[in-house]
C-alpha cells in the first residue's frame, strides 16, 4: 500500500528568457508537495531521495500530402540530446502537505549528440551529422495553397524523484507539460566580415518644374502642349547606390546608407531640384524547408514563405541631398525581433528543418514634385544577438531606443534587454508517446 503521493513541479526562475549559448544557466528549483495516503492523513514521510532535473531537446516535422483523393501524414523526429543531473541525494523528511524546493542549475551542451533514428537524404540545405550546433528554439505552422506543415525545434526541463525501498507514489510533468526553454545561439563576439550588399541604379527627370519659373508653361494651351509632349524641357539624372547588410543580428537595428551623384553628362536643367528620401521600408521574409523520414525513394518535404518583420526604417534627417551631407542617408530599423509582426530566431539548419531569410527593401526619391519607387529583393543570414551591442548611427528622427542597453552579461540580474520578450506560439499538436 502506498504510503502517499510526492507532486513533482518544476518552477524556472524566468520562464521568458531567452538563453543564448552553453554558459547562460538555466536556473529554477523543484518543488516537491507531499500528500498521505488514504487512512495515513497524519503519516510523515521519512527516507532517502533522490531528485533529478533533466534538459533536453528535439527537432520534430509534421508534412501533410494530398494527391487530391487521399490526405497522407509524414512525421521527421530528430532528438537533439538529454542530460540528466543529479540536485539531491540524501535522507528527506517530510509531514503532510509539506512543500519543499531543491533547486538547480543547467547548462545547454555545445553541440547535438542525441542518435537520430529516422532516415534522412544527404542534402545541402540540412546539416545529418552529429555533434552539430544546436538550433535555436522555433515553431512554424504553415497551411499554404500547395504547401502544408508544422515544426518545432524545443527545448524542456522534466524531473525524476527516487524514493528507494518506499512505496510512494511520485506526480511528475508529463512530456508536454514540462516547461520550455527558449534558446537561442551563442552571442556573437564580432561582426561578420562581409562587404554590404551594393545596389546600383539611376533616376531621370524631365518636366516643367526644371525650369525657371518665369519660363514654365502659363496658359491652357502651353499646358496642354507640354502634358503631350510638344515641349522640350530640360532633363536631370542622377545615379544612385544603396549599401544593405547581408548580416543581421537579433536585438540590434539594420543599418543601410543611400547616396546619390548627379550624372553631369546628361544634365541639362540650370535649375537643380531637391532630391529627397522620402521613404524607406523594409521586411524580413522566412523561409522555411522541412522534411520527414524518408520512405521508400526519398524524404516527403514541404516549405513555407513569411514575413517576420516589417518596419519603416528612420532616416537620419528630412531635409534634401545635399553637400553639407555628402549627398548621402542614412536608414536605421528598429531592432530586429521587436516589429510589429513579432520576434524570430537567428538563421538555422538541423536533420530536418532548414530556416533562412531575405530582406525586401523599398524606397523612393521625391523630386519635382514625383516620387521615383525602387524595391529589391536579396538574400541576409540573421545572427544571434552580440556579446555588446554596437550602438547605430544617430537618427534624429527615431525617437527613443526600442530595446535599452544589451552589454550587460546574461547574469547580471536582469532580463538580456536586447532580445525581445518571448511570445508563446500554438502548442504543436501532441502526438501519441509511441510516435515521439
Amino acid at each position: 500500500m502506498s504510503v502517499g503521493t510526492l507532486h513533482a513541479k518544476v518552477v524556472l526562475d524566468d520562464p521568458s528568457r531567452i538563453h543564448c549559448g552553453n554558459r547562460d544557466p538555466v536556473t529554477g528549483h523543484i518543488n516537491l508537495r507531499y500528500a498521505p495516503g488514504h487512512g495515513n492523513a497524519s503519516a510523515e514521510l521519512f527516507g532517502p531521495l533522490q531528485v533529478y532535473v533533466t534538459l533536453h531537446g528535439r527537432a520534430k516535422t509534421k508534412i501533410w500530402k494530398s494527391n487530391g483523393q487521399s490526405t497522407s501524414i509524414y512525421r521527421g523526429r530528430a532528438p537533439l540530446f538529454h542530460q540528466k543531473a543529479l540536485v539531491y541525494d540524501d535522507s528527506f523528511r517530510a509531514h503532510p502537505r509539506d512543500s519543499t524546493n531543491f533547486p538547480f542549475s543547467l547548462f545547454f551542451p555545445e553541440v547535438a549528440y542525441a542518435q537520430v533514428t529516422d532516415d534522412f537524404d544527404e542534402d545541402p540545405r540540412y546539416i545529418s551529422r552529429s555533434s552539430q550546433r544546436l538550433p535555436p528554439s522555433f515553431q512554424s505552422s504553415y497551411h499554404g495553397f500547395a504547401h502544408r506543415y508544422e515544426a518545432f525545434v524545443e527545448y524542456r526541463v522534466g524531473v525524476d524523484v527516487v524514493m528507494p525501498r518506499l512505496d510512494v507514489h511520485v506526480n511528475k510533468p508529463g512530456e508536454y507539460e514540462e516547461p520550455v526553454i527558449h534558446y537561442e545561439g551563442p552571442r556573437t563576439t564580432q561582426l561578420a566580415d562581409r562587404r554590404p550588399y551594393d545596389w546600383r541604379g539611376s533616376v531621370s527627370v524631365r518636366n516643367e518644374l526644371l525650369l525657371p519659373e518665369a519660363d514654365r508653361p502659363q496658359g491652357f494651351r502651353q499646358k496642354t502642349k507640354a502634358l503631350f509632349g510638344g515641349a522640350n524641357f530640360p532633363t536631370y539624372a542622377f545615379d544612385w547606390v544603396c549599401l544593405a547588410p547581408k548580416d543581421l543580428y537579433l536585438g540590434q537595428p539594420a543599418c543601410f546608407e543611400v547616396r546619390i551623384k548627379a550624372r553631369e553628362n546628361e544634365c541639362t536643367a540650370t535649375l537643380i531640384p531637391e532630391v529627397r528620401l522620402q521613404y524607406f521600408h523594409v521586411e524580413i521574409e522566412a523561409h522555411t524547408d522541412v522534411r520527414a523520414d524518408r520512405t521508400i525513394f526519398r524524404c516527403p518535404e514541404s516549405e513555407g514563405n513569411y514575413t517576420v518583420f516589417e518596419a519603416a526604417g528612420a532616416i537620419d534627417n528630412t531635409g534634401p541631398f545635399s553637400k553639407a551631407n555628402e549627398n548621402t542617408k542614412i536608414v536605421n530599423t528598429q531592432p530586429l525581433g521587436s516589429g510589429r509582426i513579432g520576434g524570430f530566431s537567428s538563421s538555422f539548419a538541423t536533420y530536418n528543418i532548414s530556416h533562412s531569410y531575405s530582406a525586401r527593401i523599398k524606397f523612393g526619391f521625391e523630386l519635382t514634385g514625383k516620387v521615383k519607387e525602387v524595391d529589391k529583393e536579396y538574400g541576409v543570414i540573421v545572427h544571434p544577438p552580440l556579446e555588446f551591442a554596437q550602438p547605430p548611427p544617430p537618427v534624429a528622427e527615431a525617437g527613443p531606443s526600442v530595446a535599452g542597453p544589451s552589454s550587460l552579461p546574461p547574469d547580471a540580474g536582469g532580463k538580456a534587454p536586447d532580445l525581445p520578450p518571448y511570445e508563446p506560439l500554438p502548442a504543436y499538436e501532441a502526438t501519441p508517446s509511441g510516435k515521439n
